[in-house]
């Protein structure tokens, strides 16, 4: 059974990815190999296509979210601290010293599954099957190619618009960009077409597929994203109340944790499994992609068998530790601190027992094991804590849980089979209180953001004004999506491109002075302007 799913996703690959061929192609149609003509036949044709157009997001070291490229590319904002000695093409990133000849984006692999998308949905009435069903692999469909959209308008603005195969668009390959608010429009249409067919949940076996509330969860998002904040509250409120069921996890390291996957919390996370090799689950048809969830390797401390490439940056430590919790609670600080940092509490604090992690090593073993790296990044100095000097490494997304030597080591398949968490319900509150805010709801803005500060144990507090409730609405999204890849689109939407420089300047963050209003986008890859003649690079990067 498993070999033959594996076939027909690899035949519907096939298929997805030569959609763009011509009709003249072949003067006759082979009947021992599946063509377009001939594979859209039934239910199982259909459902095996699904896969391959989850497949290009899932490319863990090379894919938007990968650890390589599109994971770093991601965070470039002043929440975290790349060290000196890394891949040249993450270093002119985040110092703002890209251009649009430099490795690392991921513009090709988004049009790749945007073209399978556009390939399904030509064909998919020619299968036979339930109509109701049918309907609902559209919404999945329809949510994949938004998703796709939603990342090319937000880190790329003006991108052609694609609604054909390739080979079925009057200008083929060559189309020129559409303006980045048709863009946002294709990418709303997708999204209401994905929440009017999806299912409310699946069932086990089809657990990782996009649901109901996931598209309305990214509906809502782009709704904030483009500023049409009446329609945005409504949307988000419905995921507040039955038939959802979405809640905030009590202890918020069970956000990072693969025993906790799928937990109440999580709106849409994409599934890793590094023992399944090439064409696992949802679908990764490339032969040469990594399976398995690769940030622990990544981001880890150095002597945990991880590569040790980034840390927390300044102001995000400064942040964290500016609001103390109520006298009485059993932490000091935010209790998302605790899973977002490695420290040594007896620094800080008293009566909170230090930890051990990674086979029994306490914080000294793990800062000592850093300081070949971290001594010779000059102007990273995290802020006194109690006269005593900051010391902080990286937590979140790392196997701290594990309590094993190498446990982020990239050689143990058991080791990388966490789930990146992409939308969890504490960002549909803090979208709700950021449209319901821009909608004069001061109420349902605070009640949304007080949950959100109940969890991280800090105390109550009032917001007389919209502007009040606003400032603790972009902190709280720093804070609790620190290092999720949040922080850079946020500031986008809420400031200028020179304020934004200044907020990189006060929070001295790497190449903050580097910083142009060009920055607030990724330019067209050269690979796409050398082979698309009717396109052309981004205003601010011409």
């Amino acid at each position: 059974m498993k070999r033959s799913i594996k076939i027909y996703t690899a035949t519907a690959a096939v298929l997805l990815l030569l959609g763009s061929c011509s009709k003249d192609f072949l003067n006759k149609i082979n009947p021992n190999l599946p063509v377009e003509e001939t594979y859209w036949q039934i239910e199982s044709d259909a459902v095996a296509a699904i896969p391959t157009i989850y497949s290009p997001i899932r490319n863990q070291m090379d894919g938007y979210y990968g650890a390589y490229s599109g994971y770093q590319t991601m965070n470039r904002a002043d929440d975290m601290w790349f060290l000196i000695g890394e891949e040249p093409f993450t270093w002119d990133y985040v110092n703002f010293l890209n251009a649009a000849g430099t490795a690392g984006s991921n513009f090709g692999d988004l049009y790749k599954g945007i073209n399978r998308a556009n390939v399904f949905m030509k064909n998919i009435d020619r299968v036979k099957m339930d109509e109701t069903k049918k309907k609902q692999l559209i919404g999945e469909v329809s949510f994949l190619r938004g998703m796709y959209y939603f990342l090319l308008s937000a880190n790329f603005g003006d991108v052609p618009l694609r609604l054909l195969p390739a080979g079925d668009d009057p200008d083929g390959g060559n189309k020129p960009s559409s303006p980045e608010a048709d863009v946002w429009k294709q990418v709303i249409a997708d999204f209401k077409v994905a929440r009017d067919n999806l299912p409310v949940s699946r069932p086990g076996s089809e657990v990782g597929r996009v649901t109901k509330g996931a598209a309305i969860a990214y509906l809502g998002k782009a709704l904030v994203y483009t500023k049409q904040y009446p329609e945005a509250e409504t949307e988000l409120k419905a995921l507040l109340t039955a038939p959802y069921n979405y809640d905030l996890m009590e202890h918020f390291e069970d956000n990072f944790k693969e025993t906790t996957e799928f937990n109440k919390e999580s709106v849409f996370e994409l599934s890793y499994d590094g023992f399944l090799g090439s064409g696992g689950i949802w679908g990764n048809d490339c032969a040469s992609c990594q399976l398995g969830f690769a940030l622990p390797n990544f981001c880890g401390p150095a002597g945990t068998g991880a590569w040790f490439k980034l840390v927390p940056g300044i102001s995000i430590v400064r942040d964290f530790v500016s609001e103390e919790r109520p006298a009485g609670s059993d932490t000091r600080f935010d209790k998302r601190m605790y899973t977002s940092f490695f420290w040594k509490y007896s620094d800080y604090e008293t009566g909170l027992a230090d930890e051990t992690w990674f086979g029994n090593h306490n914080f000294d073993w793990l800062w000592h094991e850093a300081q070949a790296k971290m001594s010779v990044n000059t102007g990273l100095v995290y802020p006194e804590i109690s006269s005593k000097p900051g010391r902080f490494l990286l937590k979140k997304y790392t196997n701290f849980y594990k309590n094993e030597e190498g446990a982020n080591s990239m050689y143990n398949a058991a080791n990388n089979n966490n789930n990146l968490r992409v939308i969890r319900f504490a960002e549909v509150l803090l979208l709700h209180a950021e449209a319901c805010a821009k909608n004069g709801n001061l109420a349902g803005a605070a009640s949304s953001l007080k949950r959100i500060r109940d969890r991280a144990g800090l105390s109550d507090k009032t917001w007389g004004s919209a502007d009040e409730l606003m400032k603790e609405i972009i902190k709280q999204n720093e804070l609790e999506f620190f290092f999720e890849g949040h922080r850079f689109f946020d500031l986008k939407r809420w400031y200028t491109p020179a304020e934004m420089k200044q907020i990189f300047v006060t929070n001295q963050k790497q190449g903050a002075t580097n910083f142009q209003p060009r920055h607030y986008y990724l330019p067209i890859p050269e690979s796409e302007i050398n082979t698309n003649t009717a396109i052309q690079q981004h205003p601010l990067w011409q």
